[in-house]
């Protein structure tokens, strides 16, 4: 087959540069115009995810949650006559920007006042006058501090603190077009230094767009330096401007391919999607590299041009393209996460990475095979002093130390395990920034003053909309309240209790001692028709709304918040205990009401329906009210008479009308908000990495037993690959580097990479088996002589490849360039050190005849080649020379 891809390549080179040229046109062509940019929090989580199952339901009652962009600023002296009208000047300013739905400060906020005779609240501004004649400073300053409605949701007074929440229209976030508002309006405010001092921003806006614009950044950035390091790495070795050229214009092809193939897929770019460019040249170098090396040490061989890029193609095409196959699979294994991002990262990425084998194996050959053949010092990298020490050192210690080999190889692995017992999960989302970037310190002073900045929401549903008003409805979100008002983790927890505090101290005169929740049914009523006939406690511009804290169909009362940005772990345990507590509040006698009622459908006994029924009253109406349906007789006589709804313990659907009253006297809890679900797709992926992870190595062993066919070769094949996977886990714990989702990414990566070497190693050892005539020992060396430099090339490439990494800005982008670096380095030994120890310790028990004839070949056999009979047109079966290049 391989003969037959060889006569196809260099018989048809200027078709497949004419394909390969109109390839790249249509993907670059894509690449510019059709790259979008996916900046959402929680796209990691599956659509059947609760998580986004509960966020996806609060968004369609109240919707995003974090549309709201915030800019801070710190001042003693706001309340002059100048800097307060500056700082509504600058919110005006703002609102005038499309996209921006409203704005809210201080100098922006809307007043309650009582109008009795129509029985209706009225709104006016605080602050209209701008020449202060109706209101001096300090008149607007009393109003405004006075009301304690907006102490701790604009500002701190302790700290002087103001704060402006800007409402951003989501398509103006997401579209990477549009999203450009968001740094306009911060160049505004930082036109305004001179008068508040540094603002400082927060806000899941500032975030979003912020990260997502250095995710581009970083993107086009490593792209450069990788081609930079790599084409420094390969002139020091191949000492050769042209074999710089071939091997980067084989990545570039791949590179715009790769963000072509993002596009036309309909893929956007993510933080993980965007490392798929950049792998792309750490990937395509390796290939370029084996390819060249092998094409060197035949021309030092015979020195034809033709005959060693035929040679090229068939001797180690299999090779190559199952070095590919691996890592392909090793990153396709994301597709059984169930996560679409991580699916479309997978998916992307091992097509691509099957794309970089064809331009490879298509583009340099074809373009080595119209440069003129090699020099004599372009060959010296084969027989250099370095490398054949190298390789001389490599042999003598697997012939000779195999037992200190394996010493070490234990201690390495007892510490590893050690240190991955002192691994610690997290991930949060300013996690991966440094803690001086400018992000970090401007969310830690909205924390230290606010007390936190990720929305935290808690929807409670109760199922009549009779009990909205209910006092006991309201005591107990005023409980819940009060439950955390002291928790440090959280800012000021808002809801419709608060909303009618504000309306109970507009209705008496706007007197703040009155901004407490009034619980008497008549003045309740009274409240309610104020607050029914005035449209206007439904702007946003009062501080709160109506219709941000309970939705239309008054069955959900939402209670918000914003949660520290703590780790994801952290969340959920809190978010945990938080269910428990609410609940106790919400449904006290649900833990009672079940027991009894499990008892019941246990053992039928009818005491323990009277026990339900005793403990709620509400249960018991419920339960009448259900069985009576439209009968009003019925339910009369079950008012009248408690007894009566005995009769009906023994009928066939009574258990099931009981269970129906129960479910509908509880209160449903839902706690949700940007921090849960930022939350549950960190763990998400963490999980689900871990499967992929397994996933890349069933695949893998698979594919490597159908290559050499025995299953103990495979077994030993996978202990030099699993030793780096140990070995940085161990160092990920003795370092204190948590395990999240970007560490973690580093595992799949690596084993699907590092697999390259074992094969590569095993392919010319098994192929050594026959021309050695079973000498191990002998095929051991001529092994590691064959496959071993470019086994060392290549991972010298990748470690400097992924070491590039290191000059990201994301904290888990870094740890995962240098994690791979490190965990590729370790491969390369154990390959070139462990498995040939392995080899000559095992001999006879391990190399079976199965492995000495494999399905198919991973290199060609020089006795199964014809030379005489290659089917390349107008080629004399003669010597091959330097003019029958000008003949293809």
């Amino acid at each position: 087959m391989w003969q037959s891809i060889a006569n196809i390549i260099l018989r048809n080179r200027l078709l497949i540069i004419g394909l390969m040229t109109l390839m790249t046109v249509f993907f670059g062509y894509n690449a510019v115009t059709g790259l979008k940019l996916d900046n959402k929090y929680g796209i990691l989580l599956p659509k059947n995810a609760k998580a986004k199952i509960d966020y996806d339901r609060f968004k369609l009652m109240f919707g995003e949650d974090g549309g709201t962009l915030v800019i801070a600023i710190q001042t003693d002296s706001l309340y002059t006559e100048e800097r307060f009208l500056k700082w509504k000047e600058l919110g005006d300013s703002i609102l005038q920007y499309d996209g921006v739905t409203s704005v809210l400060s201080e100098a922006t906020l809307f007043g309650i006042a009582k109008n009795s005779e129509e029985q209706k609240f009225e709104a006016h501004r605080v602050f209209s006058d701008t020449r202060y004649n109706d209101k001096t400073i300090d008149s607007i300053k009393r109003e405004i501090k006075n009301n304690p409605i907006y102490e701790g949701l604009l500002f701190n007074s302790g700290q002087n603190v103001s704060l402006m929440m800007i409402n951003v229209d989501e398509s103006f976030i997401t579209d990477q077009k549009k999203s450009g508002v968001i740094l306009e309006i911060e160049a505004v405010a930082e036109s305004y230094t001179s008068y508040f001092g540094a603002p400082k921003y927060a806000g899941l806006p500032h975030l979003r767009i912020v990260i997502g614009k250095q995710i581009l950044k970083e993107m086009y950035l490593f792209i450069g330096l990788l081609v930079l390091i790599t084409s420094l790495l390969i002139f020091l070795f191949f000492r050769s401007f042209r074999v710089v050229f071939i091997s980067v214009l084989v990545v570039g092809i791949s590179v715009i391919w790769s963000m072509g193939s993002i596009a036309v897929l309909n893929f956007n770019i993510t933080i993980v999607m965007a490392l798929i460019p950049p792998l792309m040249i750490v990937i395509g170098i390796p290939n370029c590299i084996f390819l060249i090396t092998k094409f060197h040490q035949e021309i030092l061989l015979h020195g034809n041009k033709v005959k060693a890029l035929t040679r090229v193609i068939k001797k180690i095409g299999t090779a190559t393209f199952l070095t590919n196959l691996t890592t392909a699979l090793g990153f396709l294994t994301f597709i059984s996460t169930n996560s679409p991002k991580l699916m479309e990262f997978g998916i992307c990425a091992a097509l691509n990475i099957i794309l970089v084998f064809v331009i490879s194996i298509s583009i340099l050959p074809i373009f080595l095979s119209y440069s003129s053949s090699p020099k004599r010092k372009h060959l010296k990298h084969l027989e250099r002093k370095l490398s054949v020490g190298l390789l001389n050192n490599l042999i003598n210690i697997t012939k000779n130390y195999r037992p200190a080999v394996y010493v070490v190889t234990i201690s390495v692995i007892v510490l590893s395990i050690v240190g991955m017992l002192q691994i610690n999960a997290t991930g949060n989302l300013t996690g991966d920034l440094p803690k001086d970037h400018q992000i970090s310190k401007d969310f830690n002073f909205i924390q230290d003053n606010f007390g936190g900045s990720v929305p935290f929401e808690i929807l409670v549903e109760y199922k009549e909309k009779s009990r909205l008003s209910k006092a006991s409805t309201l005591r107990k979100i005023e409980a819940i309240q009060s439950l955390y008002k002291e928790d440090t983790l959280f800012a000021r927890f808002i809801s419709y209790i608060d909303f009618l505090k504000a309306a109970n101290m507009a209705y008496n005169d706007n007197d703040s001692s009155q901004f407490i929740l009034v619980t008497n049914k008549r003045k309740l009523a009274a409240i309610k028709k104020y607050v029914d006939n005035s449209i206007e406690l439904n702007s946003g511009n009062s501080g709160i709304a109506l219709n941000e804290l309970v939705d239309t169909n008054n069955m959900v009362m939402r209670i918000r918040s914003q949660m520290k940005d703590i780790g994801s772990y952290e969340v959920d345990d809190k978010a945990t205990i938080m269910r428990v507590q609410i609940d106790s509040i919400l449904n006290p006698n649900r833990t009672e009401i079940e027991g009894y009622f499990f008892q019941y459908s246990n053992e039928g006994d009818i005491q323990y329906i009277d026990s339900i029924l005793a403990n709620s009253t509400a249960i018991y109406n419920a339960l009448t009210s259900t069985i009576a349906k439209d009968d009003e007789d019925l339910q009369f006589a079950f008012d009248s008479d408690p007894a009566l709804i005995k009769t009906y313990y023994k009928k066939a659907d009574f258990k099931e009308n009981l269970r129906t009253a129960i479910d509908n006297e509880y209160f449903g809890l839902t706690i949700t908000g940007t921090s849960i679900v930022a939350s549950n797709g960190t763990q998400y992926m963490v999980i689900n990495l871990f499967t992929s992870l397994l996933f890349a190595i069933i695949a893998i062993a698979i594919l490597m037993a159908i290559l050499f066919r025995s299953m103990r070769m495979v077994l030993v094949s996978l202990i030099p690959n699993f030793i780096p996977l140990l070995f940085t886990g161990g160092i990920m714990g003795w370092f204190g580097i948590p395990l999240k989702p970007s560490t973690l990414l580093v595992f799949s990566i690596a084993f699907g990479i590092s697999v390259d070497d074992t094969i590569h190693y095993l392919a010319k050892y098994r192929q050594e088996l026959k021309s050695q005539q079973w000498d191990l020992k002998e095929c051991v060396v001529m092994a590691i002589r064959e496959a071993g430099l470019g086994m060392f090339y290549t991972s010298i490439v990748l470690f400097c490849g992924f070491s590039m990494f290191a000059f990201s800005e994301f904290g888990g982008t870094k740890a995962l360039g240098m994690l791979v670096s490190l965990t590729l380095l370790v491969a390369m030994i154990t390959n070139l050190v462990i498995l040939p120890s392995l080899l000559l310790s095992l001999e006879r028990r391990l190399t079976t005849k199965s492995f000495e004839e494999p399905y198919f070949d991973t290199y060609a056999e020089e006795s199964d080649l014809d030379w005489g009979n290659l089917e390349i047109k107008s080629l004399p079966e003669k010597d091959f020379t330097e003019d029958d290049v000008k003949q293809l």
